[in-house]
């Protein structure tokens, strides 16, 4: 990709046009599965739509980010990891389970924001604030980002933190559900 053709798509990433914007979206989602080496130069650019009041861009910069931790060879996400996290309580439901389903790719590349991250998907399993809506969707996002980092890091206590949410938990219907997706 042309440092053009990345401007190109970053500018996109501003239209309000849902269409335009999409299409640059996945195409940097698409790029970044793999390791870039662009990622600082639109580094700040990203960590700033965290921030954004429009939700779109926050949900933008969550999922972009956690694909590029793999890229953070400066290891600036010991720098963000904290404000990053914060995504996981966002006042917008979707973007809350952006930052949960997406939060493992970070963690599996450095031990420390391992820690972090676990510490924060076992506290929104119990506190996010988006459970007394859709408490289901939200413990279903956290021990599947668990499972996932369990499954890359191949740690047993993550494993057993999972086992041990799923047992204490009172609705059988959730359970059934928590217990089939990991099964996956």
């Amino acid at each position: 990709m042309t440092p053009q053709e990345l401007d190109s798509l970053f500018v996109c990433l501003e239209s309000k046009n849902n269409t335009t914007r999409y299409k640059a979206f996945q195409t940097l989602l698409n790029e970044t599965e793999k390791k870039i080496s662009w990622i600082y130069d639109k580094w700040d650019i990203l960590v700033k739509k965290l921030t954004d009041e429009n939700s779109f861009q926050r949900s933008i910069g969550v999922m972009l980010l956690a694909n590029l931790a793999k890229s953070d060879t400066e290891k600036k996400f010991n720098l963000l990891i904290e404000d990053y996290l914060l995504r996981i309580h966002d006042e917008k439901f979707i973007t809350a389970r952006q930052c949960i389903q997406n939060t493992w790719k970070i963690a599996v590349e450095n031990k420390a924001w391992c820690r972090k991250v676990i510490t924060a998907l076992e506290h929104s399993y119990y506190e996010n604030v988006h459970n007394k809506t859709h408490a289901n969707l939200i413990k279903l996002d956290v021990l599947t980002s668990l499972n996932e980092i369990f499954r890359q890091t191949g740690d047993k206590k993550i494993h057993v933190q999972i086992l041990s949410f799923i047992e204490e938990e009172n609705d059988a219907k959730i359970k059934k559900q928590l217990q089939k997706a990991l099964l996956q």
